[in-house]
């Protein structure tokens, strides 16, 4: 009935790593509007130049875009 089925590090990497950097994600930390998550390092330095998801677009925060990451 339940068949285990195996995943392999290659299956899960894109899921873990942060596109601004290409790393593993430290401090992984995510936009509230859109749940797209990065290093918090990265997604900081980021909302310094752009309100926008690096990812989707979508605009993060209008006026205050770091109190809109988790």
């Amino acid at each position: 009935l339940h068949r285990n089925t195996r995943i392999g590090i290659a299956d899960v990497n894109p899921y873990l790593n942060c596109i601004l950097c290409g790393g593993y994600y430290i401090d992984a930390t995510t936009i509230i509007e859109c749940l797209h998550s990065f290093c918090r390092t990265c997604i900081v330095r980021y909302l310094e130049s752009s309100k926008f998801c690096p990812i989707c677009d979508v605009m993060v925060h209008k006026t205050k875009p770091l109190q809109n990451i988790r």
